[in-house]
């Protein structure tokens, strides 16, 4: 319905273990597979409310080893990250500059 794979799932629910298994078992074959409100995978992982801990050895490995398996998906975020970047500070319509945030 939500079209969601297994891994989208074990993404969500922060299942390191079934994550682990997921990609070895089946490599790469769900980790770029967008569900039906174009999310990847590794987006629930790092939207998801259950990850206690973002800095333990068990969600660093995680992401990792997602990221490993589908390096196209980093390279396409930073692409995004320097396109908000810029229009973040280009100036608006009327030729002043945007304020985002506390500036």
């Amino acid at each position: 319905r939500e079209g969601n794979t297994a891994l989208h799932l074990a993404c969500h629910c922060a299942k390191y273990d079934i994550i682990a298994m997921l990609l070895e078992k089946y490599g790469a074959v769900s980790v770029s597979k967008q569900n039906a409100v174009k999310k990847l995978p590794i987006d629930l992982l790092w939207e998801s409310n259950v990850v206690l801990n973002r800095e333990s050895v068990e969600y660093t490995e995680t992401v990792y080893r997602l990221l490993k398996a589908y390096p196209e998906m980093m390279m396409m975020n930073i692409g995004m990250q320097k396109r908000q970047c810029a229009s973040a500070t280009s100036p608006s319509q009327d030729g002043k500059k945007r304020k985002f945030g506390h500036e």
